[in-house]
């Protein structure tokens, strides 16, 4: 128990969770299976981790060496931290801001992709719309939309310490360092442009 306890836990700060705090159950058949055995190795036992997918159903095995004798440890564990949810309704696509979200307790062990840290927001923005409360979770969120079709931008070329800066339409939606198209407003010429940051692009071909 204390070797799950501590690797769990140490994973757990290793993803940046703050104030983890974990509750491990050994399932009734394998706690009869380890009274059994546990008297033949005052030693203590050798525990590998067979399994750690799910918190949910950790598979630990034991070993006495003195003894040769084995056994699997079957257990199930509840993890709490500090994480982050949306502290108000936030609309798919926008950019996440540290105002968002706030840290409460939550039990995250059917949700191990929580997060604790905002600056792991930077760049980000949820793929559908959040609501005030929700967990916020990695698989949840994609790189935020910097320019979107329509959008006025600026087109920023540089060569040999040579600024160059125009105004352009962009002609497709895309995130930081996307390809998009964008027609360049005072030549009317249409070039495949990177995104930079909000509102800015570079030229991506000759």
């Amino acid at each position: 128990m204390e070797f799950a306890q501590a690797s769990l836990l140490e994973q757990a700060q290793r993803d940046g969770l703050i104030e983890p705090q974990l509750q491990l159950q050994l399932l009734p058949a394998k706690t009869r299976a380890v009274a059994a055995v546990a008297a033949t190795c005052p030693s203590g036992w050798q525990v590998q981790v067979l399994d750690a997918r799910m918190l949910s159903r950790l598979r630990y095995g034991a070993q006495c060496v003195a003894s040769g004798t084995s056994t699997e440890l079957l257990l199930r564990a509840q993890l709490s931290a500090e994480v982050l949810v949306a502290s108000q309704a936030v609309s798919s696509g926008r950019a996440l801001r540290p105002e968002d979200v706030v840290l409460q307790r939550r039990d995250i062990t059917a949700t191990p992709d929580a997060l604790s840290q905002v600056e792991a927001l930077e760049g980000l923005s949820p793929r559908s719309s959040l609501r005030a409360g929700q967990l916020l979770q990695k698989r949840l969120l994609q790189a935020a939309l910097l320019v979107r079709r329509g959008d006025k931008v600026r087109i920023l070329a540089r060569q040999s310490g040579i600024e160059v800066q125009a105004v352009g339409e962009a002609l497709d939606t895309g995130a930081h360092d996307a390809l998009i198209r964008v027609r360049n407003s005072a030549s009317g010429r249409t070039i495949t442009a990177r995104v930079l940051e909000a509102g800015v692009v570079e030229p991506a071909g000759p």
